[in-house]
């Protein structure tokens, strides 16, 4: 089980690990909080007073055997199990509402009896997720970054049972996992969820010559795109044209047909709060793309 964490990983970071595809790991991940002793002291984030700020951890990078540029990974999360040290805070000059909680305060929130306990005193649903589940761009990780290979996109259903379709962009695949939720909302408007450390299992499967130009999540009875850029419109419009392009090439629509059964039947959800690089995911029902004449499962066709 890794113990070895870092804030910063490029394809040349030595792996904590190397595996064969479809083999089971373990890590501990820290909570993005987990070094920070005041959170007073933590600058503005996505400013550069922020670089090199103890924030969000890494844990990683996994290297895969036989992983190689045009290959995607499968991560499937298997479990998490979240420690007791869940806290929620308001960043200096970040989230939503940023001009009028524009001040950093910190809330305890303990994990104890299958419940977050925001304040310790209001007892909130778990609902474990990974905010960063990623694969290593060709540049290395700028930490909090999202794009085509995942980075802390904060999508609410990377949690325990999903599957998570990932491209492979430096030999070696060297995947990665970050910033661990208890619980947490799409949109997260502080900026924040229960953040805390966890134990994560989850299992890596190699798929060659598989095309992923953007995350997909298998999620329940979902398949879900994920699109990222510059602000929530850039974003919104990726998911949807990687939504469309998927159904386009994979069923029995046209590109038209495609755009307007997706405007039906897709639910867009927002990932992150503002930030320079925003995530945003169209879910799309498995059910209807098996009424369209896909036939499954999404690896036969990125």
């Amino acid at each position: 089980m890794s113990s070895v964490y870092l804030f910063s990983v490029t394809p040349d970071t030595p792996p904590v690990e190397t595996i064969d595809s479809g083999t089971d790991v373990s890590l501990v991940v820290r909570g993005a909080f987990a070094d920070v002793e005041d959170i007073r002291s933590v600058p503005t984030p996505f400013t550069p007073a922020c670089d090199g700020h103890p924030l969000a951890p890494v844990s990683g990078p996994i290297r895969v055997n036989g992983a190689a540029p045009g290959d995607a990974v499968l991560i499937d999360i298997l479990k998490m199990d979240v420690h007791e040290d869940g806290m929620t805070a308001i960043l200096r000059d970040f989230g939503v509402l940023r001009q009028e909680f524009g001040d950093p305060k910190l809330l305890h929130c303990p994990v104890r009896d299958g419940k977050a306990w925001f304040a310790d005193r209001i007892p909130v649903p778990l609902n474990p997720n990974l905010g960063t589940v990623s694969t290593m761009p060709p540049e290395g990780y700028k930490p909090s970054y999202a794009g085509p290979y995942g980075g802390d996109f904060d999508q609410k259903d990377a949690g325990v049972g999903s599957r998570i379709h990932l491209p492979v962009m430096v030999p070696g695949a060297m995947v990665f996992f970050a910033d661990p939720h208890a619980a947490i909302s799409d949109g997260i408007i502080t900026g924040t969820g229960v953040e805390c450390t966890a134990t994560v299992t989850a299992r890596i499967t190699l798929v060659k010559d598989h095309q992923v130009e953007h995350p997909i999540i298998e999620y329940g009875d979902s398949i879900q795109f994920v699109g990222t850029g510059p602000s929530v419109e850039a974003a919104t419009e990726a998911a949807a044209e990687h939504a469309v392009a998927y159904v386009a090439a994979n069923t029995d629509l046209d590109r038209e047909e495609a755009y307007m059964l997706l405007s039906i039947v897709g639910e867009l959800r927002i990932g992150t709060s503002p930030r320079p690089i925003m995530a945003a995911r169209l879910i799309v029902p498995r059910e209807t793309l098996l009424n369209t004449g896909w036939s499954g499962p999404v690896t036969a066709s990125g």
